[in-house]
């Protein structure tokens, strides 16, 4: 029982201690509330810049995975060219390597392929030579134009809303009709309904036979919304053989556990059907939703990487002008430390006092930001909603643990030299 009661008494004066540590510290802080201010700066602005990137890759990878995963996974795409071509600098040159994709590599595909189950061919109309879409005086903003087949929609995931789809007797017949999206549809009738109603597209009039469901455009930018649809056979009557330099086609296979395999035969055939040695790289690519991905996520963790440095950079001044301030701390109270250890504080008091200090500074600067961090990414949402910036909590968590981390490193040197003053000489300091 008195070993008890001893116990208690002792976990009593430690919690004393503490708070006597806290007290103090915080009446430093407040005795030099704008020394203080200006040197959280760094640390708030470092914080602050991990909570808002994090935000905004979290939203991003969200959106894209989202968009992705829209795609048939028991399909991939054959084009000329693929989206880790588009960030390589000799990319014109790349292109004169590499042919332009032909409808009879798609039949070579489809006839020496039995993986295949499905191809869908579509020509892809480019931003480089911009349509017209207009209906009466309205004219549509930003149309993005596909030559397509009855397959499209199972490839792609697009869904007609109302209305039907383009048709394998459509493109047969090469008939003038279009499928759009939500953004066309809008843009060119307001309130009225579209279906049925004949729009001009490049000086040719077209019947709009459906509308594509509304879907969530990436990063604010093109997306089914955007789309205009016309019969693959349509598109190659109207346009010339220079429009059809990015004919694409998906393959479908039965399974998604079947796409490596589909793959396989699809680049042996083109290889054979393109006639390319055994030691030529291929003139084209291969390439499934899930490699998309891949891409952005290693896009994306190099601006994670990058950001996260600058914002260290931030951190790593904060801490310094921690240090700074503590040692100043440590100077003006020299005297004050000599009274404290005069009367019975120990090196650990002392030590504490001012670690204490330190990480209570550095947590004032990690709440200020992170509060300022979650305030420009709720403002991102509402400004930019399509960016869909996400706020974490483990980048809340991770925030507040590297503003304590940073008081503790850098405020360790100053609490040890202020522990280790001799009482005599810091009573004597002031005289």
């Amino acid at each position: 029982m008195n070993k008890e009661r001893l116990s208690q008494l002792a976990r009593g004066k430690r919690t004393k201690e503490i708070g006597e540590a806290f007290r103090l510290a915080l009446g430093a802080i407040n005795q030099h509330r704008f020394q203080s201010a200006l040197t959280l700066t760094g640390l708030i602005m470092g914080v602050g810049t991990v909570i808002v990137v994090v935000a905004l890759i979290q939203g991003l990878d969200n959106t894209v995975k989202n968009a992705l995963t829209r795609l048939n996974p028991a399909s991939f795409a054959v084009a000329r060219v693929g989206f880790s071509d588009f960030g390589n600098p000799d990319f014109m040159e790349l292109l004169k390597k590499r042919p332009p994709l032909k409808l009879d590599d798609a039949e070579y595909v489809s006839a020496n392929c039995p993986g295949i189950k499905t191809l869908s061919p579509f020509y892809a109309k480019t931003a480089f030579d911009p349509i017209r879409v207009w209906y009466k005086g309205e004219e549509a903003q930003s149309p993005i134009l596909r030559g397509v087949d009855q397959y499209f929609g199972d490839a792609t995931g697009i869904l007609v809303d109302r209305g039907r789809m383009i048709s394998a007797s459509d493109s047969t017949h090469r008939r003038n009709v279009t499928v759009i999206g939500r953004i066309i549809a809008d843009g060119l009738f307001g309130i009225e309904d579209p279906l049925g109603k004949m729009i001009h597209i490049d000086g040719e009039s077209y019947e709009v036979i459906g509308l594509i469901e509304e879907r969530e455009a990436l990063f604010g930018g093109p997306s089914e919304n955007q789309i205009v649809l016309i019969p693959f056979g349509t598109f190659d009557k109207y346009y010339p053989e220079r429009e059809k330099e990015f004919l694409q086609f998906f393959c479908l296979v039965g399974s998604p556990e079947e796409v490596e395999r589909g793959m396989d035969e699809v680049r042996e055939a083109l290889r054979r059907h393109r006639r390319l040695s055994s030691d030529a790289p291929d003139n084209f690519v291969i390439f499934t939703s899930t490699q998309i991905i891949d891409i952005w996520n290693q896009a994306s963790g190099g601006i994670s990487v990058l950001m996260v440095g600058v914002a260290s950079l931030g951190l790593l001044i904060g801490g310094i002008g921690v240090m700074n301030i503590m040692l100043v701390s440590v100077t003006e109270r020299t005297s004050e430390i000599g009274l404290r250890k005069a009367v019975g504080a120990r090196r650990r008091d002392v030590l504490w006092q001012f670690l204490l200090e330190a990480m209570m500074l550095t947590v004032i600067g990690g709440v200020a930001g992170v509060l300022i961090g979650i305030a420009i990414a709720l403002l991102i949402q509402l400004l930019l909603p399509s960016l869909k910036a996400s706020i974490s909590i483990g980048a809340i968590s991770a925030g507040l643990i590297v503003s304590i981390s940073i008081g503790l490193f850098f405020g360790l040197w100053p609490a040890y030299r202020a522990a280790r003053l001799d009482p005599i000489d810091a009573l004597r300091y002031e005289r």
